[in-house]
């Protein structure tokens, strides 16, 4: 538990609105429309917030709210089937897995008002106030009892006071709704529902605004979370008729609905006017969204066929704003993202963030430095959270009106009748999600494996087998990727003839057994009336039809990516080409992948051209931003690359390629200091991104005394080479079929400890595990003109051509007593592979040249070797050795920092193989020694090399 700290002078108001975008709030603002939030941005510091994918609200919100990306907190989607009756009811607070704010704030005596947050069903017995989510839902006609559901207030004392603060739609007059549907007297509301969903949406988010303005008022707080969902709602329904009209819009449509989206953000400006005034000045306030909506020519006319397609509506920035003491007042901030939500608000009350957080505090936004406290993790501090006690369930008799409302927003799905099948689709889709989040977290492997057991489970769902292929196409896997194209282009055609199949034989007997009853009316000489459709039907009937259609762009796309992947760059880029062509909207991911196809290709102004167009219809989108930055880079034109990566940079900071690009940037013109510093901060981001380790040793390698150092990156690199192949063992093994994943050897690092000349020459020691490359490096020390101690007891055999060059006295080490022969052979070169070096006296002067390999080609070339020579694999398998070598380097390395007098210098089998010079050269500058740096580098041969070491 963290010391004792005192409440925060300030309060703190965190204010949510669902899908609010600047593309809609800037212009707005500055025409004078939304003052309230003028006001707020002039005292604050403001700009975008980056979101995370799938943009799916109740995932979003819970991030922000917990600081943690999905598979930390728990909430995968929209509804989920009671533990308890195995009946879908939406998404319940009772699934989050992580601590949100609140539950930190309570345990450090803060008082919380939580007010409409999603989802927060049922209400947490927090020190303070919380409404859930399903408070401001109408569940009954206004003539009818509308009683609060069980668990939607706490503390419960509150309940019907708030209770009675619900405004109902019916409620809302002419002069409610005329602001957003200037002509709603010529509207047909039998025909046409969209004005009743107007008043919904407007009722609801009122109603919430009612309960804020009362408890905030009369009920005590330190902090304060209001959210609303309105301004996604309308967008959702609204945002097709929003200026300027589209061509696949109506125009009595568009007369009629086209003042909606800006009413509704004005409304939502006159909330916050209320609520900033209720706070005070001197309230930290913070004002943000979880994602934005298009609102330009981005806006899709047709929805992705499959459970929240509404989120293809989404845009990837949302908003915020944040006044608080020694704020950048009036400035635009970049690189936030709605992970950062939760550390911040944790710092401004004082507290420590965790290291077990996913985002960091927005320290940018402040003028004077911040000191950021840690602790490893709130989830481990024990005290009063305010969570709910285990075993804790829901009702769900009251489930079924706010699933209906989930199905009406197109959130989800129509729920399958068969209660069993439902809960298992559910099931389906959290899971689903759950794997998304994966891959927008760069875990590729653990997305790939669901991805793999849903197809596997429904072969049909199409969805499923193109998102397997993109994560292998993520993790380079050509064959799979290709098993999978091939796999999914027969099964789509399968599963969209089946259905077209169905639905002809469906509606064939509908027609049959409508025309049998037709002519039995007329018969009788009554009027045919055609019997209503079941809702079984209906569900069938739509399922049928999602499945019948075929997309040639998406294959035309994903024939592209794949062709690509297998350096086939002309098929590729003709693939491409031909799915632009045919293309109606503008989609960034295709002409992304193009421009990246054109820089390979060395075509650089089709390359800049791609990514252009690009920014042309999105603005924000940060890869295009990259592009353009590798394609300034390769003209030379590094004042372009660095403005570039800036703008990219500006667009989310946690791009650890944005900062190793503007690191390159900053290396071609010249700025060393500037590029170390971006580079440091790409490694901060990811310490294995291996274009960072690759810059930062070409920086060290102009410098006269960097050698060592560029070695270090060099070998950094490696290691980050290695987590690829890991990532790939892990999704696939050559042992069973099963996954494993191998764990990531302990990196050595390089270590100087300046040893005395007057003692005399130290003892040269080649190192590593066996098969790492240290008779490689013997042959480099030998063609340098260094005395080895070696004897010919080992011949060179097949796996080892070129020879040993050990020393049968070095395995004896651990029973001989006597190792004094060791003193006496300082000044030359030995082998002792990892796990003797704890036989060497520690007061003998060593430099040691460590070799490091993946374990994955480690193993293999181990496995390799014992074949050529009759013996068996160990036992235990793969993952089971790989550990304990794991084990063994730890040890080394615990071992090696305990030694004052031994010098280290790490380097890359893949560096010794395949830049051997630069190895030569590191190694000369390590020995001291005058070396002929050819001769050493002409004994790397490649081929001899592959798979011995």
């Amino acid at each position: 538990m963290p010391e004792s700290l005192p409440h925060p002078r300030r309060k703190i108001l965190l204010i949510g609105w669902d899908a609010a975008d600047w593309s809609v709030a800037l212009p707005l603002v500055e025409a004078g429309k939304m003052p309230a939030l003028k006001r707020l941005m002039d005292q604050s510091a403001w700009g975008k917030l980056a979101t995370l994918r799938p943009v799916l609200s109740p995932m979003l919100w819970t991030s922000i709210a917990t600081g943690k990306r999905a598979w930390k907190h728990g909430i995968h989607g929209f509804s989920e089937p009671s533990p308890s009756t195995g009946e879908l009811r939406p998404i319940s607070n009772l699934s989050r897995t992580a601590k949100a704010v609140w539950n930190v704030f309570n345990q450090n005596d803060l008082r919380s008002q939580v007010l409409g947050w999603w989802p927060s069903h049922p209400a947490e017995p927090i020190n303070g106030v919380m409404v859930s989510n399903q408070f401001q839902q109408a569940g009954a006609n206004l003539d009818q009892p509308w009683p609060l559901r069980p668990g939607t207030v706490h503390p419960p004392r509150l309940a019907d006071a708030i209770a009675d603060l619900r405004i109902h739609p019916a409620e809302l007059t002419n002069e409610d709704l005329l602001p957003f549907v200037p002509r709603a007297a010529e509207i047909d509301q039998a025909r046409d529902p969209r004005l009743a969903n107007c008043a919904k949406v407007l009722a609801e988010i009122s109603s919430i605004h009612a309960v804020a303005t009362a408890t905030l008022q009369l009920e005590p707080w330190d902090f304060a979370a209001v959210y609303h969902d309105g301004i996604d709602h309308f967008s959702h329904g609204f945002m097709r008729y929003h200026p300027p009209r589209l061509p696949w819009v109506g125009e009595r449509d568009f007369e009629l609905y086209q003042h909606v989206i800006e009413s509704a953000y004005r409304f939502h400006d006159m909330m916050l006017d209320v609520l900033l005034r209720i706070a005070g000045d001197d309230t930290t306030v913070l004002l943000m969204s979880d994602h934005g909506f298009e609102s330009g020519n981005l806006r899709p006319r047709v929805l992705p066929n499959e459970p929240a397609g509404p989120a293809a509506e989404h845009s990837p920035f949302g908003i915020f704003c944040l006044r608080a003491p020694d704020v950048r007042a009036g400035e635009r901030i970049h690189g936030a993202s709605l992970l950062d939500i939760a550390p911040t608000l944790l710092h401004l009350a004082g507290l420590p963030a965790a290291r077990d957080m996913d985002g960091q505090v927005l320290v940018n936004c402040f003028r004077s430095p911040q000191t950021v406290r840690l602790i490893d993790s709130w989830e481990d501090v024990p005290g009063a959270s305010g969570q709910h006690p285990p075993g804790t369930d829901l009702e769900t008799a009251d489930a079924h009106q706010t699933l209906r409302q989930l199905v009406e927003l197109g959130y989800i799905a129509e729920p399958n009748p068969d209660v069993a099948q439902a809960a298992a689709e559910t099931t389906r889709e959290l899971r689903y999600n759950l794997a998304v989040a994966y891959v927008d977290g760069g875990r590729h492997p653990e997305a790939a494996r669901i991805f793999h057991d849903l197809w596997e489970r429904w072969p049909e769902e199409s969805r499923f087998g193109t998102q397997l292929l993109f994560a292998y196409l993520a993790l380079e896997e050509p064959a799979p990727a290709r098993a999978t194209y091939e796999r999914l282009i027969l099964r789509k055609k399968a599963a969209a003839e089946k259905a077209r199949a169905q639905l002809q034989r469906i509606n064939a007997a509908r027609a049959a057994a409508e025309a049998t009853a037709r002519a039995a009316a007329e018969a009788r000489g009554e009027t045919y009336t055609p019997p209503e459709v079941s809702s079984d039907e209906n569900y069938k009937l739509r399922q049928l039809a999602l499945r019948a259609g075929t997309n040639p762009q998406t294959f035309a796309f994903l024939e592209g990516s794949l062709l690509a992947l297998e350096q086939r760059l002309p098929e590729a880029l003709a693939a491409l080409r031909a799915a632009a062509d045919v293309e109606t909207s503008h989609q960034p991911g295709l002409h992304n992948r193009l421009g990246d196809i054109c820089l390979q290709l060395g075509d650089f102004p089709a390359a800049a051209a791609a990514f252009h167009r690009v920014l042309q219809h999105q603005p924000d989108n940060p890869q295009a931003c990259l592009g353009l930055a590798r394609v300034a880079l390769h003209t030379s034109r590094p004042f372009e690359a660095v403005a570039h990566a800036k703008a990219a940079l500006d667009l989310g900071f946690s791009q650890p390629s944005a900062h190793a690009l503007h690191g390159a940037a900053m290396l071609a013109l010249g700025k060393p200091g500037y590029a170390a510093k971006s580079l440091r901060t790409a490694l901060a981001l990811n310490p294995w991104h291996i274009g960072a380790h690759e810059t930062f040793a070409e920086l060290h390698g102009r410098r006269p005394q960097g050698a060592a150092r560029a070695a270090h990156h060099r070998a950094q690199a490696e290691i980050a080479r290695q987590r690829v192949a890991e990532a790939k063992t892990a999704v696939h093994c050559d042992d069973d079929s099963s996954a494993v994943t191998l764990p990531t050897f302990p990196l050595m690092h390089a270590r100087d400890c300046r040893l005395n000349p007057a003692e005399g020459p130290p003892l040269v020691v080649v190192s590593g595990l066996p098969r790492s490359g240290t008779s490689l490096l013997m042959q480099m020390l030998a063609a340098a003109g260094l005395s080895l101690v070696t004897d010919a007891h080992r011949a060179a055999d097949e796996s080892n051509p070129c020879g040993y060059l050990e020393d049968e006295r070095v395995k004896r080490l651990p029973f001989d007593r006597d190792r004094s022969w060791l003193n006496e052979a300082r000044g030359q070169a030995i082998k002792i592979v990892a796990p003797l070096l704890h036989c060497v006296p520690a007061d003998l002067p060593l430099k040691i040249i460590f070799m490091q390999r993946p374990p994955a080609e480690l193993l293999a070339s181990q496995h390799a070797m014992l074949w050529r020579e009759g013996k068996s694999r160990p036992s235990g398998g793969v993952a089971a050795l790989a550990r304990g070598f794991a084990d063994l380097l730890a040890q080394v390395n615990l071992l090696l920092n305990q030694r004052p007098k031994w010098e280290l210098l790490p380097l890359s089998f893949h560096d010794a193989v395949h830049r051997p010079e630069e190895t030569a050269r590191a190694v000369a500058t390590f020995l001291h020694q005058t070396c002929d740096i050819s001769a050493m580098a002409r004994v790397a041969d490649p081929a001899l090399h592959r798979t011995r070491g």
